[in-house]
């Protein structure tokens, strides 16, 4: 039979059609036969295949309502470690002669000092857990690669979901990724029974060339666990049938983990030099402030780059302390920190004077640069010692932001286009505190408390802000201290 034979329906004799260049004319039936209607299979290509050797496809969905279904993500957790210094209100460390640091290159490295038998290794797993939430897949990202010389026989490098409980004991629990001279491993791990499926045959060792560092993605599902390589897919490990989910926890945080398993003599480093993790389809709703919170960017403890701890004063006392006070000044502060606690002698009315005082961290190359967003303030004002004698005492509070110089209550804005623009300090009413005459010890004003949530005050890297006080009326009487505990609400973005 020729190729060009026009072929004829059985039930209706009618011939199909071609156009000039031999392709098929097709029309679809009438949509007002919906039993005419055929039906089209709609199929991602979320990859091609290159490492894989098959393209790797999925389908929508659409709700009981007809609706195609999409998903919007919610950041729970990112760093990087261009600081010099852990990050110890993130990040929690432990090591036995292998050791881990961050020289400031834009790494965290393991392997500074090199350990050399099977009770060497270090880990770091962040403070914050990340739960697995009904069938939402979670996503966790790293930017990690070897560097200095590839890994030999006795040395591991482990990254993903999981508690290591000791330098060289991995987790009972997570799924992460296994990197070995043998090659790289996905595990998933239940109640201390791993299961690994070797993805060397899509990524062998070899494909990790010294001093490059590389993309891992981990997408832990509802009933499988995705590996991917610089956005490549690698493979997938279906969740054991016996398991109702990935990990008995239900909750793991995110490690990286160094450690040998023989005697080793190697100068191999692994590097991480950027972590998220990320709840995939679910708008969580949360408030920004709240999310950048959750993830450690609080406004209570010190950032990457920064001085580590808590950021406002309020020293430990370890037994009894005379407690003292001191005068309003112009250009430095009682408590230096974002809030505090400070003792303010009676002065003459009329003069402002930092309470407290706080810089916000210049940026540098191993400093982020983030804004320090205030949401809200609290002051708590007692009078100690001494009784307010002759004339009431009041005292005026204000916020003072966004100088670039701690003395920028006495400082003027510099003119336009003038070089090294000087920043004067901007300020916000807070309220009044007063004591009535007679006022004895211990009398404590009404408290102040300020929301800006809606419309928050926002203090750049290299800019102080603080609370400033004034004594509209009162007695210059220095046995008389007004003790202040100022709060600062806020978070860092």
């Amino acid at each position: 039979m020729a190729l060009d034979t026009i072929q004829r329906g059985s039930a209706t004799g009618n011939g199909a059609e071609v156009d000039a260049s031999g392709r098929a004319l097709v029309r679809l039936p009438d949509a007002a036969t919906p039993a005419n209607v055929g039906a089209v299979r709609a199929f991602a290509e979320n990859d091609d295949g290159t490492l894989s050797g098959a393209a790797y496809l999925k389908s929508g969905e659409v709700s009981p309502d007809y609706r195609n279904r999409a998903g919007i993500d919610s950041v729970l957790f990112n760093d990087v470690f261009n600081a010099t210094a852990q990050n110890t209100g993130a990040w929690r460390y432990v090591f036995n002669t292998l050791t881990a640091s961050q020289p400031g290159a834009g790494t965290l490295n393991f392997g500074t000092v090199q350990g050399t038998t099977s009770a060497h290794g270090a880990f770091m797993h962040t403070k914050q857990y990340f739960p697995l939430v009904n069938t939402a897949p979670l996503c966790v990202e790293a930017f990690f690669g070897q560097f200095t010389a590839a890994m030999i026989s006795g040395e591991v490098f482990l990254c993903g979901l999981g508690l290591p409980s000791a330098a060289t004991t991995i987790p009972t629990d997570g799924v992460w990724i296994k990197v070995t001279s043998a090659g790289v491993y996905g595990v998933i791990s239940f109640n201390g029974t791993p299961v690994e499926d070797a993805l060397d045959a899509a990524l062998p060792l070899s494909a990790l060339t010294v001093g490059t560092i590389f993309k891992l993605l981990i997408i832990v599902g509802e009933r499988d666990v995705e590996f991917w390589f610089d956005d490549q897919f690698l493979g997938e490990m279906a969740i054991p049938v016996a398991n109702g989910l990935p990990f008995l926890q239900g909750s793991a945080p995110l490690f990286m983990m160094k450690y040998n398993t023989g005697a080793v003599s190697n100068t191999n480093t692994m590097r991480v030099s950027r972590v998220g993790v990320t709840l995939m389809d679910v708008a969580t709703g949360r408030p920004w402030g709240q999310q950048q919170a959750i993830m450690g960017l609080s406004a209570y403890q010190g950032q990457n780059g920064h001085t580590q701890g808590t950021t406002a004063l309020l020293p430990n006392a370890t037994g009894a302390t005379t407690v003292t006070g001191a005068a309003l000044a112009q250009a430095t502060a009682l408590a230096t920190g974002l809030g505090g606690q400070a003792g303010i002698t009676a002065t003459v009315p009329g003069v402002d004077g930092w309470v407290t005082a706080y810089l916000n961290p210049a940026s540098t190359i191993n400093i982020t640069g983030r804004n320090l967003v205030i949401t809200g303030i609290h002051i708590s004002s007692v009078n100690i010692g001494a009784a307010v004698a002759t004339t009431p005492t009041t005292v005026q509070w204000s916020i003072a932001f966004g100088g670039s110089q701690l003395n920028s209550l006495a400082t003027a804005e510099s003119g336009s286009f003038v070089t090294a623009t000087a920043k004067a300090a901007r300020r916000v009413g807070v309220g009044l505190q007063s004591w009535i005459i007679g006022a004895a010890i211990g009398a404590q004003a009404q408290e102040l408390d300020q929301d800006f949530s809606q419309a928050p005050i926002v203090v750049a890297p290299g800019e102080y802000l603080g609370a400033v006080a004034k004594f509209i009326q009162g007695t210059a009487t220095g046995s008389q201290v007004i003790w202040a505990l100022v709060t600062f609400r806020g978070y860092y973005e």
